[in-house]
């Protein structure tokens, strides 16, 4: 850390989009940089989505590729197609492409309200549990070598 750097910064609460590009960027650029040789496979989106016949969007999957591994940031079926395995074929659909890219993890987290025992029955298992929310809630870690 240099102490001659004498400039004036702000904290602002205000950003706009390009900001938080910058942000991202150089993040991304020092991870690459850190990281190697891991950076040959970087990162990508996988997302599926579940719809009617009609082009009705009733779920969907949506995931991030990042160094071999897979996070599933959302997964959602609406509540009149739960129970029917489409969860699980979203899950399974993103899965198999990841690991086409070469992915050898998954890695997702949820809340006790939500999944948990859902993603232990697709083969997640749990490796973290964060307690202290209110009303007793947990926020559950879940990983899965593919």
């Amino acid at each position: 850390m240099n102490d001659n750097l004498q400039e004036d910064l702000v904290i602002s609460k205000d950003w706009t989009e390009e900001e938080t590009k910058v942000v991202c960027d150089g993040l991304i650029k020092y991870n690459r940089r850190s990281s190697r040789p891991l950076d040959e496979q970087w990162s990508d989106t996988i997302n599926l989505i579940l719809k009617t016949k009609d082009d009705k969007v009733v779920g969907g999957i949506m995931c991030n590729m990042f160094m071999y591994s897979l996070y599933i940031d959302v997964l959602w079926v609406d509540e009149k197609y739960r129970g029917h395995d489409y969860g699980s074929k979203l899950i399974a659909g993103v899965e198999e492409i990841a690991k086409e890219k070469g992915c050898i993890l998954v890695d997702t987290c949820t809340y006790s309200y939500q999944s948990p025992d859902f993603y232990v029955k697709c083969g997640y298992e749990i490796y973290g549990i964060l307690e202290g929310f209110p009303e007793g809630i947990k926020k559950y870690h879940l990983k899965k070598v593919i």
